[in-house]
């Protein structure tokens, strides 16, 4: 099979083509126009499969150039340490690069979903971006209180400023003309990104979702009433059947301590960072629903609390939660409360593991 490794750019993008036999036959920079792309693959006869790097538009691409290549190959960014550590760094090279790797089996494959998985974590992504704007002006907000308010002249009834009572006592707080300012604009804004997100939940609820695992996923406690997270769990996973492993999925989660061995020596840090963000938030998010429903996982949440503190409690319930997702959607199985003293899984429903 021929093989097309691509640097694509904004506006260029660089071929480097060659035969079965590995050996080099052409390499050029082209416009991006979809009539340009497509005319210089014709001009390529026999089988072809094509590889580029991830990068934010590479939808677009794929969707110019997948009805003329026989193979679409996206690779992983986070892997392609032979392009993104080189000192010298050029098209030509980048494209030269990837299809040496695709050639030899050493490329990093990422998983290509469809189009409608594409748009909806798009409309996803969106949503936590509105939601970080959000935290960021209540942080702000918090921050004008502190610097002009004692603890003591604050209202005991309440903990949360911007419930119904505290927006309340924030628009009537008694503060100089210029910290008065930031404070308004500041509530203007926090109120527009909470009718923003608000449409935005109701959009997402008001699609036609048709995905074979949605129904197994509302069995799983923390998702049987969840607006969002669920969404977001189904489509950031897209196809459970991707990860050959349980440790595979949590690992992608993010919900598995780094690892630094050498010889006798074993340390385990932070929580993995080359991970799926967003599938982690809402898998943690999930968890507190979930504590409520379990109580088996409840039980486990306070064991772990009383040892290691209320946080490292949290991420451990979401750990055995993600390994119960893992195995209700890859067997199509239904969820099992938790018991600690169970170590298998049945044949018609599955317990928490991790």
């Amino acid at each position: 099979m021929i093989t097309i490794g691509t640097d694509f750019h904004k506006r260029t993008t660089t071929y480097h083509v060659r035969d079965q036999h590995g050996q080099h036959l052409k390499c050029c920079k082209l416009e991006n126009r979809p009539e340009v792309i497509a005319e210089f693959l014709q001009t390529i006869q026999g089988p072809k499969c094509l590889a580029m790097e991830a990068t934010r538009n590479w939808g677009l691409f794929y969707q110019t150039v997948k009805g003329h290549v026989d193979q679409f190959l996206l690779g992983h960014p986070r892997k392609m340490k032979q392009i993104t550590e080189s000192e010298t760094k050029y098209d030509r090279k980048d494209a030269e690069l990837i299809s040496q790797m695709v050639y030899t089996g050493f490329f990093p494959k990422a998983y290509v979903p469809n189009r409608d998985i594409q748009q909806m974590r798009s409309l996803l992504r969106f949503r936590h971006a509105l939601v970080t704007q959000r935290a960021s002006i209540s942080n702000q907000v918090q921050i004008l209180i502190d610097r002009n308010l004692w603890p003591c002249e604050r209202p005991q009834s309440f903990k949360n400023l911007f419930c119904r009572r505290g927006i309340s006592w924030l628009k009537s707080l008694s503060l100089p003309v210029r910290e008065r300012f930031i404070l308004d604009r500041s509530l203007q804004l926090y109120e527009t990104l909470s009718q923003q997100i608000s449409a935005l939940e109701s959009f997402v609820e008001n699609q036609s979702i048709d995905h074979p695992d949605l129904p197994y996923l509302r069995r799983i406690p923390g998702f049987q009433k969840s607006r969002v997270n669920t969404y977001v769990v189904l489509f950031e996973i897209a196809d459970i059947s991707r990860f050959r492993k349980a440790k595979h999925f949590v690992h992608y989660a993010g919900l598995i301590p780094s690892e630094h061995s050498s010889g006798d020596k074993h340390f385990k840090g932070r929580l993995v960072k080359a991970a799926n963000h967003l599938l982690r938030t809402a898998l943690i998010e999930s968890t507190f629903a979930a504590l409520r429903v379990d109580q088996g996982l409840k039980k486990y949440y306070q064991s772990v609390k009383d040892r290691a503190g209320s946080g490292a409690a949290v991420v451990a319930c979401a750990r055995k939660l993600s390994f119960a997702v893992y195995y209700v959607l890859k067997n199509k199985m239904n969820y099992q409360p938790y018991r600690p003293s169970a170590t298998t899984y049945h044949s018609s429903s599955v317990s928490v593991k991790g």
